[in-house]
């Protein structure tokens, strides 16, 4: 290493505290938070409340019963309907087709249409705008039963290319006749479920104040939410999926995606938010045959993706369960003109595909993603089943940021044997600037030559307390250029007699300490209560049939049978304490502004069961099943007072400088925020 390049690296600490007084900063914000989507209020376990206002036409329809000639419309305080239009206590008069029920709806007022639980339509949804965000059209269910089915073929899922005011809730949609794992399927024919687009201002068709929960969008060609794209246009505004089942979609002429969105042009301002949904398996049916990004017959390409995200703007991502994808679990990208900004992907869990997450690719230039935020986010065999046939198993790929933070993510398990592989990457392409990488456990094995951690040249990146353990005694960190401040106590725990690189130059623990600064290094092992724990040891505590029996459990899920065993930040949680990392759940609070939520599960500190599986979801499911917990328990820190003063100031500018309190303490602050 050059002279100059040893100086840099070993003044850094000074120069960024040297900028740090003289600008001092407050730390920032999330950049958009749940709150910000003004959704509906939720019950206590975090199902939307939907009330008709006094005016709201309420409109039945049942498949089997129902009359399109003699139907009646009915009002809240009509006698047959009683307190919840969606259980009426007396005779319903309903119309048997969707089609002509949705002829008595009125645009831009408060009416409900409401398909029979159990019933089938071989028809698409089509639904009117709603008169305010408090008074939004519905779509939804009545009467006991699962979700009505809309068996729409070719047909699009949800006709509407502008939706505002809506919420659509409980609802089953089906290309039945191109998904060749059910018994309708007659060939690849097909359209996306949700297609919708943005126009001029002024134009009152517009995506607004959209919410889509409890439902399933199964074997699509794509979803797509096009905001901001020509001069005038509006940007797409507060567009929320939550707890969704969004699956198998494949083309076999073009692109495919669970979910496509483009915010070119858009401002920074709640656009999009997706949570507690499942992604799976979508932008393939079968795997690739040769690698070569064939599209026929549904075949998986490295184009296509769970979701695939183009110069958006105010985007959270927050516990969904991203599997399986085609070849990305998120895909982002943005130029320097039209960056994507103000992201954030919190508690989500990525399993298989071959890349988990890449913020970065396609172009480069300085600043495309600026304000990001990807945190507590988990990781798991990430390249184990080779969708496109190539062999890949890369966990977080980073370029061109300038401002964010990569914080207390796990990334585990390659044990695919793919030495293509990485567990965190940064590039500069142009220009990386501005981010924190703090608290993250990287455990994940690579090829002998291949470093876990890539850190391309920087500015200004902070890199501490992070822990770095090569299951495959591997290299652990490439260091390529400078601009970086490595603070705290970072672990790395490899076999490897020169673990490192720095500048292309191997390097023993010795000799990286005195070329990065990094002092507080350490090679100790850290006491992993439970690293073997996975998610075939997950479905064992819930009397599951392995990785398999989960993806059932997954896809049974309803706002009926909902078990929070199975969402995100539960199964989160399990796989953290094996790690010895802390439980996020018990800290969640209502994301709308009110009282905090029920857990979604029994921590993994304690012994407690969690909520059984449904029986229906497998044979080998049962009533009850405790959690394994003597492979450790993992106890959350105790509260204590944050640091004040010119200490508090330079442990908030300057993270290096904390101690572990001030360190367990920011940590629930910035937790305990959202």
């Amino acid at each position: 290493m050059s002279l100059f390049a040893r100086l840099r690296r070993s003044l850094a600490p000074c120069f960024a505290l040297a900028v740090a007084l003289a600008a001092a900063p407050a730390p920032a914000a999330d950049p958009v938070t749940v709150s910000d989507f003004q959704l509906p209020p939720q019950d206590a376990a975090g199902w939307t409340r939907l009330s008709p206002s006094a005016d709201s036409r309420l409109v039945y329809v049942d498949s089997q019963q129902g009359n399109d000639a003699d139907a009646r419309i009915y009002l809240p305080a009509d006698p047959e309907i009683g307190a919840d239009p969606q259980s009426p206590r007396g005779p319903i008069r309903a119309f048997r087709t969707i089609a002509a029920a949705h002829a008595n709806l009125r645009e831009d007022q408060p009416d409900w249409i409401l398909l029979r639980a159990g019933r089938v339509w071989n028809e698409r949804l089509d639904i009117k705008r709603g008169r305010s965000p408090a008074e939004r059209a519905v779509a939804t269910t009545w009467g006991a039963g699962p979700r009505p089915e809309l068996r729409t073929g070719t047909d699009k899922a949800i006709g509407n290319y502008q939706l505002v005011n809506v919420a659509i809730v409980g609802l089953r949609f089906w290309a039945h006749t191109r998904d060749s794992d059910g018994p309708y399927f007659t060939g690849f024919d097909g359209s996306s479920g949700i297609s919708v687009f943005t126009r001029l201002r002024g134009d009152r068709r517009q995506v607004r104040d959209v919410l889509i929960e409890d439902c399933v969008f199964r074997a699509y060609s794509n979803n797509v939410l096009t905001g901001g794209v020509g001069d005038g246009n509006e940007p797409i505004t507060r567009f929320v999926i939550r707890r969704s089942i969004i699956s198998g979609n494949y083309s076999t002429s073009a692109h495919a995606q669970g979910l496509y969105h483009t915010g070119s042009g858009q401002p920074l301002q709640p656009s999009v938010l997706l949570q507690e949904n499942l992604f799976d398996h979508n932008g393939w049916r079968i795997q690739s045959r040769d690698g070569n990004n064939a599209q026929a017959e549904g075949q998986a390409t490295m184009f296509n993706h769970n979701t695939y995200f183009s110069f958006a703007k105010g985007v959270i991502f927050q516990r969904n369960l991203f599997l399986r994808a085609s070849s990305i679990g998120n895909k982002w990208t943005g130029d320097t003109g039209d960056p994507t900004l103000g992201v954030v992907m919190e508690d989500n869990l990525y399993v298989e595909g071959e890349i988990g997450v890449s913020v970065g690719g396609n172009s480069e230039g300085p600043a495309r993603f600026r304000d990001m935020v990807f945190r507590d986010n988990v990781l798991v065999d990430i390249g184990r089943s080779r969708p496109t046939n190539r062999s890949l198993a890369w966990g977080i790929d980073l370029i061109d940021w300038l401002g964010g933070e990569v914080t207390g993510n796990l990334v585990i398990h390659n044990r695919s044997g793919i030495t293509n592989a990485y567990a965190l990457k940064t590039d500069s392409g142009t220009r990386f600037e501005d981010v924190a990488i703090s608290g993250n456990v990287l455990a994940f094995a690579t090829g002998t030559g291949t470093p876990s951690v890539q850190l391309g040249d920087g500015v200004n990146v902070v890199y501490r307390d992070n822990t770095v353990v090569s299951p495959s005694n591997s290299r652990l960190v490439r260091l390529a250029g400078g601009g970086y401040t490595f603070a705290g106590t970072n672990r790395y725990v490899s076999g490897a007699s020169q673990a490192f690189q720095v500048d292309g130059n191997l390097r023993t623990l010795a000799q990286w300490r005195s070329d990065t600064g990094d002092q507080g290094a350490t090679g100790s092992m850290p006491a992993f209560p439970a690293p073997q724990r996975d998610l075939e040891g997950y479905a064992t505590t819930l009397g599951l049939d392995g990785f398999q029996g989960l993806l059932d459990a997954f896809h049974a899920q309803s706002k009926a049978t909902w078990n929070p065993a199975l969402t995100a930040g539960a199964i989160n949680d399990w796989l953290r304490a094996g790690y010895g990392m802390a439980p996020l759940q018990p800290r969640r609070v209502r994301r709308n502004g009110g009282t905090p939520l029920a857990p979604p599960a029994a921590p993994a500190t304690t012994a407690a069961a969690p909520p059984p599986v449904p029986a229906a979801v497998s044979a080998a499911a049962r009533a009850s099943a405790t959690p394994a917990t003597a492979d450790g328990d993992v106890a959350m820190p105790a509260p204590a007072r944050r640091a004040t003063g010119l200490r508090g100031l330079l442990v908030r500018l300057l993270p290096f400088l904390a101690d572990d309190g001030d360190r367990s303490r920011d940590s629930e602050a910035r937790r305990d925020r959202h």
